[in-house]
């Protein structure tokens, strides 16, 4: 009989025990259960005991609940439902398949944390502090005197013939004497329940922005369990990051530091993005950087800045194309030499990859002995590299009991691990080939049972008793943790008092997130309840400088918003008025909607006019809108959503989450509303007006939510130029094509400048040139007017560095601005219909609009102005 709430007098904890061992699953044989601990059993963990207790209290709480099961059953379900909402609403991605824009993933976090006992975590900790001294005093051997190598204890082959050794780096001592700044290590748990090291990252590690998400996401869910077990913190670990950073740069506490990122196009872009923004730091590309004078220097509107601290997320390879791969169009020319100065402080120091072999590990043992003087503190699984002939000889005959893995980074994408112990014959004599025909490429490693850990894999209110008890909601998969080693302060570390748990996907034991697996939070208990406070990270402030490429992309991401918000206003006028059978569209009006279809293209030059063929029009015009390829040789409004969130996906450090999440809802809606088929006028329609609110709504977000920084006014810049550029051609064109002397064309020109509401409210059904000039043209207060435009652009200009304000108005490039109009003039012409000379002095707007798009470029983006200076190492 399920147990109630009311009906039975078990203390919460008591009810724990008994309510969830039936929910829970049991893992293989051979496996350590975290769940339920050393003791095993029927009972849980004590922490995990705890943890479920809270939950339960809650649920007497709340009162009123008939059966304690499924409303556990339910209670999980809907903090499941809230988790993935976090996610996304906070765009966390892992981008597997390297695609920026359409191939991301969301990231995948389990409800449940991985909990470890203070314990656990004192003998964890002790031993990750040992090994990061030990790795960096090997790093500091091996690109100094290399009497390791010299003495056996390092074999040579292993360490000079790894890809991840750079001999350019040999000889050089970093400020400090610290290679290694952040160090992470995978550990996995025993059938005994012990802890042993698999695998290490030195190169540049990854891990730490999600294991930060994790926690905010997952703590927020669980917040009286992480209270009541006196769960340590992670924010003062990052605080003693940057601190240690800046202590190592002659810079001191001014230091600037910079999170170096391959670009969005790594799996990884989404942390790159997060730990910048955490840390407070600039996040860039290669592109961003440059060295002159061997000195690192950062392209931002203002100038060069210069750099002092890089924590790079970039592969050791690509870092410079003078000294390592000559085709990396990702890194800086010149900043090896840059850091062989010891002019910039590089997190971690290039060279350190080849201590992620699987055979280094190995060697480790002896290696702490003859360093350090003592044993290793946390031991590493039995390992062995196929290159020594004694560890060959040795291994081949007893493969089954070994996990074969990679000797080399650069196989470990193209190189799954082999279990031996799970291959057919075939295969295994394969690998044995394999193994002989190129031994250092091959590394053994002791197959070790990992330890599973509780997973929540979905309940429901709904079940009965037969169903929870024959499928256990809570799972058990294979898991290892990856902990983070820090520097703090030249000769010192500290470890993350948590980490990132890594979950292999159901029935298996690979851990990899690039191959399905899944993630959760790493819990470490204390005995004390946690300070709330975080050490600050000091008084100075450091302006997070907006880059060059920032800047373009934050002028193009302007741009494209209102070449969308433009666009579908237009797409929209046209299918309105050509399915409107009341309005008299006159055949020069429809010749002037042709015309501006085509320079907008929503049509190709080859679509008939309207006039000619009015359906067929209208068909191509429908057609082309969800054209994302321009197949039917227009760019259309699909082409502008994906360029859009290019340019936003670009620039996603610097834009609040609500706005990364507009430009991804609009684009999902927009097709989706318009079907996979060939779209009808109806649905074409319903998705521009969709469409036309999420513009909006992006718009105000633009306004309202972004600091009104060099960034914010280049954006506004982008807005402004494209606004001036579409309609001042639209109307120099209804000018010219006479337009206005149409009642019809003169509707639809004030619906493209949204300005017929203050059009009737100021002149009522009165039309003539004269009031279309002074509203759409002169009018200052009018947001669409082409003289606000003109005197926001100049407010803008004069608040960008580098160039005098009076430079704007004397080079003559900006003559063609409405600002410099004679009003009076314009209006006269007005007044005498002289609409071919009003057309050719408006046309002159979106020509200036085009001039200065090109000027801000040569200026703030490419820098032409500085390119005779030296820019090499």
């Amino acid at each position: 009989m399920p147990m109630s709430l009311f009906d039975n007098e078990l203390a919460a904890s008591d009810l724990a025990d008994s309510l969830i061992e039936p929910l829970a699953q049991h893992p293989p044989a051979g496996h350590f259960d975290t769940l339920r601990g050393r003791a095993g059993g029927d009972r849980l963990a004590a922490h995990w005991n705890i943890f479920f207790a809270q939950e339960i209290e809650r649920l007497k709480g709340a009162g009123g609940i008939a059966d304690t099961a499924y409303a556990l059953t339910a209670r999980l379900d809907e903090l499941q439902q809230q988790l993935a909402r976090n996610v996304e609403d906070n765009g966390i991605t892992y981008n597997v398949y390297s695609d920026a824009v359409s191939r991301t993933r969301p990231w995948s976090v389990d409800l449940f944390p991985a909990i470890l006992t203070q314990h656990d975590w004192l003998g964890i900790r002790d031993g990750v502090l040992q090994r990061a001294e030990l790795l960096n005093r090997i790093l500091a051997d091996v690109y100094g005197e290399q009497r390791l190598l010299r003495d056996g204890y390092l074999p040579s082959a292993l360490v000079h013939g790894h890809p991840g050794y750079f001999r350019a780096a040999h000889g050089i001592r970093p400020a400090g004497g610290t290679f290694l700044h952040i160090a992470a290590f995978d550990l996995a748990q025993g059938p005994d329940g012990k802890w042993w090291v698999m695998s290490q990252r030195t190169q540049a590690p990854s891990g730490l922005g999600y294991a930060l998400e994790n926690r905010i996401i997952v703590a927020r869910l669980f917040k009286d369990a992480f209270a009541q077990l006196h769960i340590e913190r992670l924010a003062e670990s990052f605080s003693a990051l940057v601190r240690s950073l800046a202590a190592h740069s002659p810079a001191g506490d001014r230091a600037r530091t910079v999170l170096l990122t391959p670009g969005p196009y790594s799996e990884t872009y989404f942390e790159h993005i997060y730990l910048a923004r955490y840390l407070g730091i600039t996040l860039v590309e290669g592109g961003d950087l440059v060295v002159r004078d061997q000195q690192v220097w950062l392209k931002t509107m203002k100038g060069l800045e210069k750099v002092d601290v890089i924590i790079r997320r970039l592969d050791d390879d690509y870092l410079d194309p003078l000294e390592l791969r000559a085709d990396s169009a990702l890194g800086i020319p010149g900043i090896l030499q840059a850091w062989r100065a010891g002019n910039v402080v590089m997190a971690n120091a290039p060279g350190a990859g080849f201590l992620e072999s699987a055979s280094v590990l190995g060697f480790l043992p002896a290696l702490s002995t003859h360093l350090l003087g003592e044993p290793l503190k946390l031991p590493s699984v039995a390992s062995w590299w196929f290159g020594e002939r004694a560890a060959m000889h040795n291994l081949l005959p007893a493969l089954s009991d070994y996990v074969i893995k990679p000797t080399f980074n650069d196989q470990a994408r193209r190189f799954v691990p082999a279990i031996v112990k799970r291959l057919k014959p075939a295969e295994l004599q394969q690998w044995r080939e394999r193994i002989v025909a190129r031994p250092e490429a091959h590394s053994a490693q002791a197959w070790m049972p990992l330890s599973h850990t509780p997973t929540w894999t979905g309940g429901s209110a709904s079940r009965n008793e037969h169903a929870l008890a024959s499928q256990p909601p809570i799972g058990m998969r294979a898991m290892m943790i990856r902990v983070f080693a820090l520097s703090d302060g030249p000769g010192r570390w500290r470890v993350v008092p948590g980490g990132l748990t890594r979950i292999a996907p159901q029935g298996r034991e690979v851990v990899s997130m690039y191959r399905g697996g899944s993630s959760a939070d790493l819990w470490v208990m204390t005995d004390r309840a946690p300070a709330t406070r975080t050490a600050a990270m000091g008084h100075h402030r450091v302006d997070n400088a907006v880059t060059s490429r920032a800047a373009e992309n934050l002028f193009w991401f302007g741009r494209y918003s209102e070449r969308l918000d433009n666009g579908v206003r237009l797409a929209r006028i046209a299918l309105e008025s050509l399915g409107n059978t009341e309005l008299d569209l006159s055949g020069r009006t429809m010749d002037w909607l042709h015309q501006l279809a085509v320079e907008n293209g929503l049509v190709n030059e080859a679509t008939a006019s309207p006039r000619v063929a009015r359906l067929l029009f209208e068909r191509a015009l429908v057609a082309s809108l969800p054209d994302r390829r321009a197949e039917l040789g227009a760019y259309s409004v699909a082409t502008v959503l994906d360029a859009l969130q290019r340019a936003a996906f670009a620039v996603r450090e610097r834009l609040a989450q609500e706005q990364w999440s507009l430009v991804n809802l609009a684009q999902q809606q927009f097709y989706a509303t318009l079907g996979s088929g060939s779209p009808q006028t109806r649905q074409a329609l319903q998705a521009l007006v969709q469409l036309t609110d999420q513009s909006m709504a992006m718009t105000g977000a633009q306004l309202d939510r972004m600091t009104r920084d060099d960034g914010w006014r280049m954006l506004s810049l982008g807005r402004q130029v494209e606004r001036m550029a579409t309609l001042g051609a639209a109307l120099a064109s209804a000018f010219a094509c006479g337009v206005v002397n149409d009642d019809a064309g003169f509707s639809l020109l004030l619906s493209l400048f949204d300005s017929t509401i203050t059009y009737r409210s100021r002149y009522q059904q009165h039309r003539d040139a004269y009031a279309l000039v002074e509203l759409l043209v002169l009018e200052d207060e009018n947001p669409r007017s082409l003289l606000w435009m003109s005197n926001t652009i100049m407010g803008r200009l004069k608040r960008l560095p580098g160039i005098p304000a009076a430079a704007w108005q004397s080079d003559g490039e900006l003559d063609g601005l409405p600002h410099c109009w004679d009003a009076r003039h314009l209006l006269a012409l007005a007044d005498a219909n002289a609409h071919q000379a009003l057309a050719a002095i408006i046309a002159q707007a979106a020509q200036a609009a085009q001039r200065l798009s090109d000027r801000l470029t040569q200026q703030y983006f490419v820098h032409a102005h500085a390119l005779t200076q030296s820019v090499g190492s």
